[in-house]
C-alpha cells in the first residue's frame, strides 16, 4: 500500500462564500498575461506560491456546528487521517470554531504556515502520513 503526506490546514471563515473566493483558482490567472505579483488563488498567495496543481489539493466549507467527525468524514482518506487531524486540533487548541478545511500533498506546498486576519483565520496543523 502507498503512503501520502498532506499538509492540513483548519480555519475559520465568516461564509462560505469567502472561503471559496480564498481557495478557488482566479480565473484571471490564465487569461492575463503573468506577472511577479500574480498568484493562482488566495490561498497560493497566503502561502507564498504562483500556482499548484489542484489535482494534489483538497478543501471544504462545512457546518461549524457538526463535530469534527461529522465535518470531515467524507473527504478522501478521511478514516484514516481524522483520529491523528483530531490530536492536532486538542494540542492547538484553536480559540476559533472550524468550518473549513485544506489539505495537499506535501510536495505541492513547501513551507505551508498559518494565516489570520479580520475576515477569516486558517491554521496549519501540520503533516499527517496516511495510506492510499
Amino acid at each position: 500500500m502507498d503512503k501520502e503526506i498532506s499538509h492540513f490546514w483548519l480555519g475559520y471563515f465568516k461564509n462560505e462564500e469567502d472561503f471559496y473566493s480564498f481557495v478557488e483558482e482566479d480565473e484571471n490567472y490564465y487569461i492575463e498575461e503573468e506577472t511577479d505579483d500574480q498568484y493562482v488563488s488566495k490561498f497560493a498567495e497566503s502561502q507564498n506560491i504562483k500556482w499548484f496543481d489542484d489535482d494534489f489539493i483538497e478543501y471544504g466549507f462545512e457546518d461549524e456546528n457538526l463535530g469534527l467527525y461529522d465535518k470531515f468524514a467524507e473527504y478522501s482518506y478521511a478514516d484514516q487521517w481524522l483520529p491523528i487531524l483530531e490530536n492536532k486540533l486538542n494540542e492547538l487548541s484553536l480559540d476559533t470554531p472550524v468550518n473549513a478545511i485544506i489539505f495537499a500533498t506535501r510536495f505541492v506546498i513547501p513551507n505551508p504556515v498559518s494565516v489570520e486576519n479580520d475576515d477569516f483565520s486558517l491554521h496549519y496543523v501540520g503533516e499527517i502520513e496516511y495510506s492510499i
